[in-house]
């Protein structure tokens, strides 16, 4: 008899110590980062056309619009017809060399990117979110015995660099920066 007493009161505990717990979680503030916010002026769907490339660097625009619409379509209903337009252009594409051996080769490069940004109005052209001088980087290590492998390490730091570039602007204006 004693133990189904005690057994009771410790099943009572958990439970109030589950309810106290989850009363903690949901009014906490949490939130999953860039679902929290809303956009400028309240859009709820924009259009991301193909990023302008004014560099030298070729087929660097799939990549980075491909990147801001998976990440905006989180967030946002990303469709031709929306009232708000998404325009950028990639301004500057460059690699730096970052270390050295003793010998003077790289071993290790910079990829440094440069865009702007705007998001209007479609239909007065009035400007909901803009910055002109948007800049990342990403640093790599080069492979000095394959130029080959070096190039597609090149290729998949711009994708990541794209991403998380995608994910900050859109932070950005979801806190209204």
């Amino acid at each position: 008899m004693r133990y189904l007493r005690a057994a009771k009161y410790l099943g009572g505990l958990v439970l109030l110590n589950l309810f106290i717990l989850s009363l903690l979680i949901t009014g906490c503030g949490y939130s999953i980062p860039g679902k929290s916010g809303t956009m400028p002026e309240g859009v709820t769907e924009i259009t991301i056309p193909v990023f302008l490339n004014s560099t030298t660097k070729p087929d660097i625009e799939g990549i980075m619009t491909s990147a801001f619409v998976t990440e905006f379509v989180t967030s946002v209903d990303v469709n031709k017809d929306a009232d708000s337009v998404m325009m950028a252009a990639i301004r500057s594409y460059s690699l730096k060399g970052v270390s050295f051996s003793k010998a003077d080769v790289t071993k290790e490069y910079r990829l440094t990117v440069v865009m702007s940004l705007t998001l209007k109005d479609k239909k007065d052209g009035h400007v909901l979110w803009e910055d002109r001088n948007i800049k990342d980087y990403e640093d790599f290590q080069v492979d000095t015995t394959d130029v080959t492998r070096t190039e597609e390490v090149e290729i998949e730091v711009f994708k990541k660099l794209s991403k998380d570039l995608a994910r900050k602007i859109k932070e950005r204006m979801l806190d209204d920066f």
